[in-house]
């Protein structure tokens, strides 16, 4: 009986598909399926014998032969995590760690900086303004607050952001922005395409739509202090 043991658990083994030969045969499939684009990442999920993959902020589980394929959350019931959201959240969070300062309008706290938020802006945007009005509240906290450009409301708005990051000082210029007053006209380079197309690739729908520094995306506006206290519960 033991040597029957053996003898099956042995064959069980072998059975297996190794990680390598799991994500040759995935990448294959998947170069069948979508020749002109490489996945990013192939990961193991959470589920055995199931892959996480990865094309830039979009994530699919793939089976280890390559054969089926799931989109959608995957839940560990267990321990009620978003497994999915959780991937997806390092992703933000290397996204936006590499984008400078000098290419943002950038708020930083007198205190050391124990929190950072990158949020997408409209100055056209009521919520948007609501939520600047909060920014003393943000930076007594040690929140550095870094806004991109997401001038979708009103036909004026790539205007006033271009102004905005044209100016001597971009806070001032926001700040006065915010308030519905007027700011000089200035034309230099800006990075408003780039922050459009990043928006766009983050399913991002309206402003404000924030991203922590641990890349946990919040939509819409919310209360300064119900922020900070997610922040300082995280």
């Amino acid at each position: 009986m033991l040597m029957i043991r053996m003898t099956l658990a042995a064959l069980l083994a072998t059975l297996a598909i190794s990680p390598a030969l799991a994500t040759d045969a995935i990448e294959s499939r998947l170069a069948e399926v979508v020749p002109t684009v490489s996945p990013d990442a192939i990961e193991p999920s959470g589920i055995p014998g199931v892959y996480e993959v990865r094309f830039g902020t979009d994530l699919f589980y793939v089976s280890e032969d390559g054969r089926y394929l799931l989109q959608g959350s995957l839940i560990d019931l267990e321990t009620r995590e978003n497994l999915t959201d959780k991937s997806l959240r390092g992703v933000r969070a290397e996204i936006f760690d590499g984008i400078p300062d000098d290419e943002l309008t950038v708020y930083v706290p007198e205190r050391e900086v124990r929190y950072v938020l990158n949020i997408f802006t409209d100055p056209n945007c009521p919520f948007c303004r609501q939520l600047h009005e909060e920014m003393q509240t943000y930076l007594d906290a040690g929140v550095k607050v870094r806004y991109l450009m997401y001038p979708v409301l009103g036909r004026e708005s790539p205007t006033i952001m271009r102004d905005i990051w044209c100016a001597e000082s971009r806070t001032d210029a926001m700040d006065r922005a915010k308030a519905g007053r007027a700011i000089a006209s200035a034309d230099c380079p800006t990075p408003a395409e780039e922050h459009l197309a990043l928006g766009r690739e983050l399913g991002i729908s309206g402003t404000p739509a924030t991203i922590t520094d641990d890349g946990q995306l919040i939509s819409g506006y919310r209360p300064a202090i119900e922020v900070i206290q997610a922040l300082q519960a995280e």
